[in-house]
């Protein structure tokens, strides 16, 4: 028997729903073939990939790339268009990503399916060695120390982007902590204050990057479910209708907000009091109307969804412009492995300026403070098409299951820190708009800073954290 088989998630009274949601999906909506094919595809990654006791990224990961396929659907079904209505290619599109993501899940899991998963029992002995109040102590610390030296010598630095990495642990720290609780049934009620903390203190920014705790407790939460029941799917779909409410909002007032924020400057900075801040946002949710909910979910939609990138560029390629052969991964990678450190005189990435050239759309860019990615999967079919696309998408898949193995095979290390530096070093491979450049940087940069700190100053950092 397989070693992970008994970690399987139970879909319980799910498989029928879904079969027959299926057929209606087919028989009586427009797209019905595409929904039919999303469907399809989120269904099998669960089954690769889904355990109880895993950490809960690899699920999460493909679950956020798979809503940005889905979204373009309904995105159409929504505004009552075919599937091609902005471009020729938008159906083919959505298969080939659905393929691409299938693709991945199916080399991680053959990556990390023979990787012992741990018992209940010994998760909760890893989790009785650390001290709940050192460790409270270390995710506050990070949380008021960690939270802004990335961004101290700025986003051209060559420290700035390891600052941010660093950064980043603060979240590994909030996770062991939920591990902790959550294991040992104990201080679930601070946890939650914690939580609550972070959503309403990441609304005074602006950015705003609430978002963030949210998806790090769903992180938790996959950790540890273990049969989805009828009655666990209604209720995750309520939660999930409560977050897409508050998506909303969030949508509708996010402009204005902004700019009452930064004084109608354009700039990216807060000049108001948290007081005023809050203050605004009670008046602007106070004055939403239907309208208001029905635009912005019409604007969500085109925001979460990534497919159109990825259609105008297979409009453009390779009628207008020819297959480059490897030349953009390669040209990514290659950006990558020069560090800025070495090499000062390298210029700032533009991801607009290739999203530009490629889907034949005219984007502002960096000198106007924005930036519009490519996405990386259209990165794979410019350079190799419809077919060879899928072998850049199947060396991700490689290269995350590398990092997957290297930490979590850390055995120095208590189990629940390393599913938490996991899990933070696999979040940026939720993203389907990613560039590639993007992606294997990020991806590359935290596994060396993160395996680093693992074998230098978390081992001392673990005797301080485990009970005397």
């Amino acid at each position: 028997m397989n070693i992970t088989s008994r970690y399987k998630i139970q879909f319980v009274g799910i498989t029928n729903v879904v079969i027959m949601g299926a057929l209606v999906l087919v028989a009586f909506l427009s797209n019905g073939i595409y929904l039919l094919a999303c469907l399809a595809t989120i269904y099998l990654v669960m089954m690769l990939l889904w355990r109880s006791h895993r950490p809960g990224i690899l699920v999460f990961a493909f679950v956020m790339q798979w809503t940005q396929i889905a979204a373009y659907v309904v995105w159409m079904n929504v505004m009552g268009k075919d599937i091609n209505f902005l471009s020729p290619h938008a159906g083919i599109a959505v298969l080939m990503s659905c393929l691409g993501v299938l693709v991945m899940a199916l080399v991680l899991s053959q990556r990390v399916n023979s990787l012992p998963i741990p018992s209940s029992e010994q998760l909760s002995a890893q989790a009785k060695l650390i001290n709940e109040k050192k460790m409270l102590m270390l995710y506050l610390f990070s949380t008021f120390f960690l939270g802004g030296i990335g961004f101290i010598l700025g986003p051209s630095s060559g420290f700035a982007q390891i600052l941010i990495t660093l950064s980043s642990l603060k979240w590994a720290f909030f996770l062991v902590y939920a591990f902790v609780c959550w294991i040992n049934k104990k201080n679930r009620v601070l946890l939650i204050v914690i939580i609550l903390f972070e959503f309403t203190t990441s609304l005074y920014s602006y950015f705003s990057s609430f978002k963030e705790v949210i998806l790090m407790t769903i992180l938790l939460a996959l950790t540890f479910v273990r049969r989805i029941s009828f009655r666990q799917f209604m209720n995750g779909f309520l939660t999930a209708l409560v977050l897409g409410f508050l998506l909303l909002t969030w949508t509708a007032i996010k402009n204005d907000y902004r700019q009452f924020l930064n004084g109608g400057t354009r700039k990216q900075v807060v000049g108001v009091s948290r007081s005023e801040a809050f203050s605004k946002i009670e008046e602007k949710v106070g004055t939403l109307s239907v309208e208001d909910y029905q635009n912005a979910g019409m604007l969500f939609l085109y925001r979460l969804q990534y497919i159109y990138h990825l259609a105008k560029t297979m409009d453009r390629v390779p009628e207008v412009l020819p297959y480059e052969y490897g030349a953009v991964w390669w040209g990514n990678i290659t950006f990558v492995l020069e560090p800025r450190l070495l090499f000062p005189d390298k210029p700032i990435y533009e991801a607009t300026v290739k999203t530009n050239k490629y889907t034949g759309i005219r984007y502002a860019g960096f000198k106007l403070g924005s930036s519009f990615s490519l996405g990386y999967f259209a990165d794979s079919y410019i350079d190799f098409g419809f077919v060879g696309m899928v072998i850049p998408l199947a060396l991700i898949g490689f290269f995350v299951s590398l990092i997957y193995r290297s930490l979590y095979r850390l055995k120095g290390l208590n189990l629940l820190i390393r599913y938490a530096l996991i899990n933070v070093a696999l979040f940026e491979f939720g993203s389907f708009e990613a560039d590639g450049l993007f992606l294997f940087g990020r991806l590359l940069l935290t596994i060396l800073v993160f395996y680093t700190l693992a074998k230098t100053v978390l081992p001392p950092l673990q005797r301080w954290l485990y009970k005397a």
